[in-house]
């Protein structure tokens, strides 16, 4: 029987092959995809890649042996080249996470209520109620800089902080009869209130759009069957849209919010 003939070698050959293809394929996803995403995630789509290989090289039988180390010597490579990187970034993002968080906990001082008061202004809850607001903005713009230690600690703060304020705001609303409490005050305060959770939702959604719009990125890197790649670029294009529509509506917010804290702080 010819070697070309025998179909031991034929199997072999096609294992090979379709190994040699998905280690190409890992291969693309050695810069990290996900660039916005926390350091554990941003070579998520990788490690999903190599298990995806790992289980083959157990799987593919039969495979000659001078091709499984040769692949096998080639996967090796690009998984020790990730794991060396991304034992640097994580030196290089603590450093840099550190610097966020002394900000936000910089602001986070700055929006505590003093124990000395116990019944505030309406003018010191907003203008420490904007501290907050400030320094919840910064942990969502910089939480995919920062680990896991300081993003727990922000958060649990900032909530913290956030039942007091709650508790003074319904402390003022029940310390003053409808008309003690001026008309104005009283609907631009609803208007923020309302604006602030639009704008928390809206922040929550954004992100979920981004996310979805990654895992689509990646699908198109490694997907080659043409039908599906039309279909989740015509995805990607409303995942796009989608997400310049929440922006837009965002800034809206924002500026809604400034104007009605302008307002409540007598400017």
């Amino acid at each position: 029987m010819k070697p070309q003939d025998d179909p031991w070698l034929i199997n072999a050959h096609k294992n090979a092959e379709h190994l040699d293809r998905e280690i190409k394929k890992l291969s693309s996803l050695t810069s990290p995809i996900k660039e916005n995403h926390p350091l554990i995630t941003k070579y998520q789509d990788f490690w999903n890649q190599a298990k995806r290989i790992t289980a083959l090289f157990k799987e593919l039988k039969p495979l000659a042996q001078s091709d499984r180390d040769l692949l096998w010597k080639q996967f090796n490579a690009h998984c020790w080249d990730v794991k060396e990187r991304q034992k640097s970034e994580y030196g290089t993002i603590e450093s840099l996470s550190k610097g966020h968080f002394d900000e936000i906990m910089k602001l986070v001082e700055l929006s505590q209520l003093l124990p000395s008061c116990p019944a505030p202004k309406i003018h010191e809850l907003v203008e420490r109620g904007q501290a907050l607001k400030t320094a919840g903005d910064l942990l969502g713009k910089f939480k995919h800089e920062m680990i896991a230690k300081h993003k727990k600690t922000s958060f649990d703060r900032i909530q913290k902080i956030r039942v007091t304020h709650d508790a003074a705001w319904e402390a003022v609303k029940a310390g003053k009869s409808p008309r003690q409490q001026s008309e104005t005050e009283s609907r631009v305060r609803k208007n923020l209130e309302a604006n602030y959770e639009r704008n928390r939702k809206a922040v929550i959604a954004l992100e979920n759009f981004q996310i979805g719009r990654g895992h689509i990125r990646t699908f198109l890197t490694t997907c080659e069957i043409p039908e599906k790649v039309a279909s989740a670029k015509s995805q990607l294009a409303e995942t796009e849209l989608r997400i310049k529509d929440i922006e837009d509506g965002i800034r809206k917010l924002e500026k809604w919010i400034e104007e009605d804290e302008r307002t409540l702080r007598g400017e």
